[in-house]
């Protein structure tokens, strides 16, 4: 029976190699395998077996569900490749730079512990801002700071005169030894509240060894340091308007800050501390666009919108 059948389907096979368009080749009856029919069932005057290609039955024909799937999952492959190398971020443009402003922070010492010159050499290693020279000299026309309403009411009055956004007070006895406690407590000059306070005490150490207290006095300054900046790092940056001259406002901050050329910031009417938080700035009164630089640290703008400036008003970044 087998015979028959593949007597009457190689003419028709050879007949579809004439037609195929001048391909060559040769077909083998060996290149085929007789096997069910499966629309047997489904015609009465179906062959119950047909021929098919040897390679369908080792390898297996896709059905069409696994055709279409494997289409889809190449087209996605293709779409997916054509739209990376087009891609876009949506609602970040192109050019967008966020700008920051570093605040500007002085160091003294409550009393003549001598600690004030290794601390300030901790900050600096960790660059919590803008850190601010200030010696014991320049120091002593302000008066006392003994006790917090004294450091509260200077740290207002530094930042008036020297810009200083934070005031640190570095707390301890004159000859420190182990088991005492270093204080440091961090004052918003602007607005002249205490935001944070830090205590660390001073490990044992042998006292026969000169180095051996050094070492462990700089071990606790070192942590409190960096307790400092963790703190610097989260208190926004305002300044202040220093002076306007026509369409010019000249502000306390400039390139050592890290203003930049064309940077916008807001205009706030004043502000004040708001207990155990820190500085809150006033109503927003206008924006200005930054135009040029004076000095090291010192930058003048032009008011794009909002009212007319005051010299009591406050700039913030966007």
């Amino acid at each position: 029976m087998g015979n028959w059948r593949l007597a009457v389907f190689l003419p028709f096979l050879f007949l579809l190699s004439a037609c195929a368009g001048g391909k060559t080749g040769t077909i083998s009856p060996t290149d085929y395998v007789e096997i069910d029919n499966p629309a047997f069932t489904m015609s009465k005057d179906a062959p119950a077996t047909i021929l098919v290609p040897k390679r369908y039955v080792e390898t297996g024909v896709p059905r069409g569900g696994e055709l279409l799937k494997k289409g889809y999952e190449v087209v996605k492959q293709e779409t997916a490749g054509s739209e990376s190398a087009h891609a876009v971020t949506v609602g970040v443009p192109a050019d967008a730079t966020t700008f920051t402003v570093k605040n500007t922070i002085i160091a003294l010492e409550v009393g003549r512990n001598g600690l004030l010159p290794l601390f300030q050499q901790k900050l600096k290693n960790l660059s919590t801002g803008i850190l601010l020279d200030f010696n014991l000299e320049s120091f002593a026309r302000y008066g006392s700071a003994s006790s917090q309403v004294e450091r509260l009411a200077l740290s207002k009055r530094l930042y008036q005169d020297i810009g200083s956004n934070l005031v640190l007070f570095i707390i301890a006895a004159e000859q420190s030894s182990p088991a005492e406690r270093i204080m440091v407590e961090i004052y918003d000059g602007m607005g002249g509240g205490l935001l944070r306070q830090f205590a660390a005490t001073i490990p044992a150490y042998d006292v026969a060894d000169p180095s051996a207290r050094n070492k462990a006095i700089a071990s606790v300054l070192g942590s409190v340091a960096g307790m400092v900046k963790e703190v610097s790092t989260l208190v926004p940056w305002y300044g202040r308007i220093i002076s306007v001259d026509g369409e010019k406002v000249y502000i306390n901050a400039g390139k050592e800050a890290g203003v930049r050329l064309g940077q916008q910031m807001k205009i706030y009417r004043e502000g004040k501390f708001v207990a155990s938080l820190g500085f809150a700035p006033g109503e927003a009164a206008g924006r200005l666009e930054i135009k040029g630089f004076v000095g090291p640290n010192g930058a003048y703008g032009t008011v794009t919108d909002g009212l007319e400036v005051r010299l009591t008003d406050v700039v913030g970044i966007e």
